[in-house]
């Protein structure tokens, strides 16, 4: 886990790119790198895990042909490395070196055949471009923009602001968080800054154009038949044991964020397994605090057997470190969990480089509310019409009940999906936004709609959905920025791509667990419990 920062065009200087690369150096304490070329400046920030001593980068290939940055970990590395590219020349450990000898065997088409969590960056110094690739989950980002002429890209907003840009807010793209609670990549809240969306690449020629953004790990899969509950089960389970043994992989110790919930308690249970001895970290208030998960996670880790810690932190401590975290997190995101998750970060960071986390589980498997009545849209839509003719006009005033008006009001899929996420009513949004209606939303939502299931009902679809935008977009996105500002790695098996393709090819009543299941993604629990 790493930053990466670059620069094409006739400010690519070393003192430029170092600006860039200081600016995100919290994100990789351990060493950093540049990389000088005609027109090319490349920086890396590095935080070492695999092979600490000979995974520096940049990094060149044995040709000569490649320079490479790179953010995350590639998991299948060791399969690759002895498989399909054992006849390159390895003179490291690393799997930084291996994504080198898919360029040298696949070019561009080497993301393709990486799992893992990646922020790619590699210079084609034969053809004088640049080839930038993020993740199929959208793990790790990657921001670009176009400054004085010259392209520059940066794991954070803050790279390309020690560039020299000047930050404006996109009010239409405002609009679209205000419909959405996110902004769908590739777009961001600033004017001219994109980030590439999760599951695509694109080339930048030397004179800094752009081309297309291109999917490679994007689509998701039909939804298959199954055979009996029971198979299924035993399936999707070796599937997750295998998904957590393979994000077990580092040369430095591992821990698990572990709160009161199954999905954590189901990876330290798997990690476990991989490894004799695992610590375990939980978070909480001091005050008696409804969020507090103490008692779940300590009978968790306790039945485990886990070498178990604490942090205790109270209120006060949370609103004082609210600039620190907003400036982190660089966009607007609609959760107040990142305040804890920042302290978090902040302590475990002392004793772990990386750690495991159960984040992940309730988009492809459904279990927020809004997924229940995703799944009982054909059958709500009708009672919620004619209630609303018998309720008394107060209704009308209470928000969460003009939100399923909403959700409802229109047969068109983006619309429900519109009415299902916003915090607030139409008319409410219309009242703060620039403009009238959600065309802009629709803009942006049309490209991702042609990803989802074919074969989908709507609720398969909208997990589909969610999975390439708002998980990416959104929480994956705090993960991301609030761990890396102390320089911690976390991983998340929920969301190891050969698993999570296995999770989405399963009907969505039965990832639920039933029609009318309150709480959803009842077969994960059976699985994991």
């Amino acid at each position: 886990m790493c930053g990466i920062a670059g620069r094409l065009g006739v400010g690519a200087t070393k003192e430029n790119v170092r600006k860039m690369s200081e600016a995100i150096a919290h994100r990789g304490p351990d060493h950093s790198g540049l990389w000088l070329g005609e027109g090319v400046a490349l920086a890396h920030q590095r935080l070492a895990i695999i092979d600490v001593v000979g995974g520096v980068q940049p990094m060149v290939s044995a040709s000569g042909r490649w320079i490479l940055i790179f953010n995350g970990e590639i998991y299948n590395f060791q399969d690759l490395k002895t498989g399909p590219l054992s006849h390159y020349h390895y003179k490291t450990q690393s799997d930084t070196e291996v994504i080198l000898a898919a360029l040298e065997a696949w070019e561009g088409d080497a993301v393709g055949h990486l799992e893992g969590m990646f922020a790619i960056a590699a210079w084609d110094t034969q053809r004088q471009r640049l080839l930038l690739a993020r993740d199929g989950q959208g793990i790790k980002p990657v921001y670009f923009s176009k400054i004085s002429g010259d392209f520059v890209f940066g794991s954070e907003v803050s790279a390309l602001l020690a560039a020299g840009l000047r930050p404006e807010v996109d009010e239409s793209i405002l609009d679209v968080f205000l419909d959405l609670r996110f902004v769908p990549s590739p777009n961001t809240l600033f004017t001219g800054v994109k980030k590439l969306p999760p599951g695509h690449r694109v080339w930048i020629d030397a004179d800094g154009s752009v081309g297309e953004l291109c999917p490679f790990d994007f689509h998701a899969p039909l939804i298959k038949r199954v055979g009996s509950k029971c198979d299924l089960i035993n399936q999707t389970l070796h599937a997750f044991m295998d998904a957590v043994e393979r994000q077990m992989v580092a040369d430095v110790p591992i821990g698990v964020l572990l709160s009161g919930g199954i999905d954590s308690g189901a990876v330290a249970a798997a990690a476990i397994r991989s490894r004799a001895s695992v610590s375990t970290f939980c978070v909480g208030y001091t005050e008696n605090h409804s969020s507090n998960e103490f008692e779940e996670a300590r009978r968790t880790a306790e039945l485990l057997g886990t070498d178990h810690h604490e942090l205790q932190i109270d209120t006060k401590s949370a609103m004082n470190i609210m600039p620190v975290v907003v400036r982190h997190l660089e966009e607007p995101v609609v959760t107040s969990s990142c305040f804890s998750f920042f302290l978090l970060c902040e302590t475990v960071a002392k004793h772990r480089k990386v750690v495991l986390s159960g984040q992940g589980a309730d988009e492809p498997w459904g279990g927020y509310g809004r997924h229940q009545v995703a799944a009982l849209s054909a059958i709500l839509a009708p009672i919620i019409f004619s209630a609303n003719k018998l309720l008394p006009s107060s209704m009308n005033t209470n928000d969460a009940w003009k939100r399923l008006l909403e959700a409802f009001s229109s047969t068109e899929e983006i619309e429900k999906i519109i009415g299902l996420h916003t915090l607030f009513p139409g008319q409410d949004r219309d009242r703060i936004r620039k403009t009238n209606g959600n065309c802009e939303t629709h803009s942006y939502l049309q490209p991702l709609l042609k990803a989802l299931p074919a074969n989908g009902t709507f609720l398969e679809r909208l997990l589909a959905l969610e999975v390439r935008s708002s998980l990416a977009d959104n929480l994956l996105l705090v993960g991301d920025k609030l761990s890396m500002a102390s320089g911690l790695e976390v991983r998340v098996p929920l969301l190891d791509p050969i698993y999570l393709k296995k999770v989405e090819s399963i009907p969505g009543s039965l990832r639920r667990g039933g029609l009318f299941s309150q709480h959803g993604k009842m077969l994960h629990k059976l699985i994991c419990g």
